[in-house]
């Protein structure tokens, strides 16, 4: 008997001790549930699931249970998680070695849906440097929902004029009014809880001065509340008078020659034109925004009539007086169009003419020489300019350049000379000046082509010539040649004899 006791107990030392030699590392561990309670049916809630360990996590998996009859899961945070019938598995890889922990934490959100008590149940499992496990449970019980004592307004809507204080659910006191003309009216009031109603409102005549219509909200548990809107109908005289202060009041709002325009704030920098800056200003205690050449002298804003429509620049002087502006864009650069001096008389060749630029009548002047019809001659200012001057404008290419051409025929107009070589001067550069670059180019190539047809001519008659002189005096070589030997021969004879 005693040896077979003593073999029993070796036996069992030996499976203790083997047992214990592959034997894993366990951490303590804790877990705890919070964020539960009582809900009534409708609400949602946070429960929110924390575990904890001795030793450091690198990863956690977790299962969670409850009703799902009296809780519906909706999400968990902190973790990748798939929800079943009543349950929901919860599996977190996310730690990092460089950013170790031991603590975990997971937010599932619920809504109640029906009556009843659930139970919510928490077992994890970590994997670390040893494993560790914990879990625990909490309850949660869903009661009805107690009647909405909400008798609040979400909005109130009218069909003419506007509510003053703006709309608060707080607010129950109101005042509107309206012009002349609105002689009935239609308030509409939203509840916020859906479950409470409101009385009053509608469409209803109004009177010349005051009229009070009364919304009242009656929430789901009978509480009641009202809201008050004093609606004021102005006579003829008062809407007349509220227009013209509106309108005088409005800083967007010119008024030019007895129309209406707007000023446009949103200006697209692509339309600046060179020389000008973009700012605001104050006009009628409101911001309004201008652009304001280099050196001051012209500001400007962009208008648009009644419609938005047929937008256009317009100069506003120190008196918050608008006009429409008078300008050419040639050669990307924006020349605004000035008077000219009408006391002076003009050079030979040219003379005085309006002309049309968008609706508005400009001096200018035009030449007198009929084949010169498509140019007309305008005082410009150009931004950043010290003053204006006279520009040539080609009608047809639309291009713009300086009016040398009258310069210099009122330069010769203002002398006693009578040299032709002036006028020819004049006719020259009027003549030059009229043409287009190609037609110059074509100009300039034929007289070269000419000189060079005409050196060469020169020097075909210079070789004719000195080739007929050649012959000739080759001819009179040989007859001097001739004669020499006459003579020796007559002479030879004479001594013969």
């Amino acid at each position: 008997m005693k040896k077979i006791f003593k073999l029993t107990f070796s036996l069992l030392m030996v499976t203790i001790i083997a047992t214990s030699a592959f034997a894993f590392n366990v951490s303590a561990a804790s877990a705890t549930i919070s964020g539960t309670g009582e809900f009534e049916v409708g609400k949602t809630f946070n429960v929110t699931v924390r575990f904890s360990a001795d030793a450091t996590l690198y990863a956690v998996e977790a299962t969670v249970t409850y009703n799902s009859s009296v809780l519906k899961l909706n999400s968990v945070s902190g973790a990748d998680y798939n929800i079943g019938n009543g349950s929901v598995k919860i599996v977190d890889d996310g730690f990092s070695a460089t950013k170790p922990s031991k603590t975990s934490s997971y937010t599932l959100n619920f809504s109640a849906i029906a009556v009843g008590d659930s139970t919510i149940s928490a077992s994890l499992l970590g994997g670390g440097e040893a494993e560790s496990k914990a879990a625990a449970s909490a309850a949660v019980k869903v009661v009805a929902s107690k009647p909405s004592s909400n008798a609040n307004l979400s909005s109130i809507k009218l069909s003419a004029g506007s509510l003053s204080p703006a709309f608060n659910a707080n607010t129950t006191n109101y005042n509107v009014t309206v012009k002349y003309d609105v002689d009935e009216i239609n308030v509409t009031g939203s509840v916020a809880d859906g479950k409470s109603r409101v009385a009053g409102g509608g469409t209803m005549a109004l009177n010349v001065g005051n009229n009070e219509c009364v919304l009242t909200v009656t929430a789901e548990d009978n509480t009641k509340k009202s809201y008050v809107i004093n609606i004021k109908r102005m006579t003829e005289e008062e809407t007349a008078a509220a227009e013209e202060d509106a309108r005088n009041n409005n800083p967007l709002l010119v008024i030019i020659d007895g129309k209406d325009y707007i000023i446009v704030n949103e200006i697209d920098d692509s339309l600046i034109p060179a020389g000008f800056t973009k700012e605001t200003i104050t006009r009628k205690e409101s911001e309004i925004t201008v652009l304001t050449e280099v050196t001051g002298k012209y500001q400007l804003c962009w208008l648009v009539d009644q419609n938005g429509e047929n937008g256009a620049w317009y100069k506003r002087d120190a008196n918050d007086k608008f006009s429409k502006l008078a300008y050419i864009n040639a050669n990307d650069v924006m020349y605004i169009i000035e008077s000219i001096d009408g006391g002076s008389s003009l050079p030979s060749g040219f003379v005085r003419a309006d002309y049309q630029i968008d609706g508005i009548t400009v001096d200018a002047i035009k030449y007198k020489n009929e084949e010169l019809d498509d140019f007309y001659i305008f005082n410009c200012y150009v931004a950043g300019n010290t003053e204006s001057a006279l520009y040539r404008y080609d009608t047809v290419e639309g291009t713009m350049q300086r009016a040398i051409d009258f310069l210099a025929a009122g330069n010769v107009a203002n002398t006693e000379t009578t040299d032709n070589q002036v006028d020819v001067d004049i006719a020259e550069e009027s003549f030059l000046g009229s043409m287009t670059k190609t037609g110059k180019m074509v100009f300039f190539l034929t007289i070269f082509i000419a000189v060079i047809l005409v050196v060469i001519g020169i020097l075909l008659i210079a070789k004719i010539v000195s080739s007929n002189k050649n012959e000739d005096d080759d001819e009179y070589e040989l007859d001097m040649n001739n004669d020499y030997v006459l003579n020796d021969s007559s002479n030879e004879e004479d001594s013969d004899k």
